[in-house]
């Protein structure tokens, strides 16, 4: 009887250890989603004001558009393209492409790492110290550089800062581009 009982202690441990890494994973994947639906808007658009250093759409009618910063939330800087070749040349820079849909297959700055990286959140924990975190968007949401950064750090991520310009400043400097094919071929 104690050895039946044992057993069925056993079998519960192993059940209770094998759940645990699918609710991690899990909840990473629900994160990202949460991420995503806000930088693009998700859920009928949202009510924030915006308040960016650039012409959002929509805001001029009404002060209201879907992605825009949150004025409560924490101050988020830009640097320029220059900055941020510096910055990857060297080294100390990781990259977060907030870009909405196939956007980060087609195309991404080297190295950058999209909000649907398995690895994302683990990346930017180890980082040393000095590593600039830049997130990047693109021309159709011109602050989602911007929101990105802020959402990470409202979520208790380092500073961090948005690309001014986004992707389609850093390509028209003719700085290099990055493939998921040719990503996964180096691997």
């Amino acid at each position: 009887m104690a050895a039946r009982r044992d057993e069925e202690e056993d079998v519960a441990v192993t059940t209770q250890r094998s759940w645990l890494p699918l609710a991690l994973v899990g909840g990473l994947v629900v994160l990202a989603g949460v991420i995503a639906l806000l930088l693009t808007g998700g859920l009928g658009g949202s009510t924030v004001a915006v308040v960016t250093p650039t012409a959002t759409p929509g805001a001029e009618e009404g002060g209201v558009a879907h992605g825009g910063l949150n004025p409560d939330g924490p101050p988020v800087g830009a640097v320029s393209v220059a900055e941020a070749r510096a910055l990857f040349d060297a080294g100390t820079a990781i990259f977060i492409d907030v870009r909405a849909g196939n956007a980060f297959t087609l195309g991404h700055i080297p190295g950058a790492l999209t909000i649907t990286s398995h690895d994302l959140y683990a990346q930017m924990d180890q980082a040393a110290a000095g590593t600039v975190f830049i997130a990047y968007g693109d021309a159709e949401r011109p602050d989602a550089g911007m929101r990105g950064a802020q959402i990470f750090m409202e979520l208790g991520y380092p500073p961090m800062v948005a690309l001014d310009g986004g992707f389609e400043a850093w390509v028209a400097a003719g700085h290099p581009v990055e493939r998921e094919s040719e990503r996964a071929e180096e691997r």
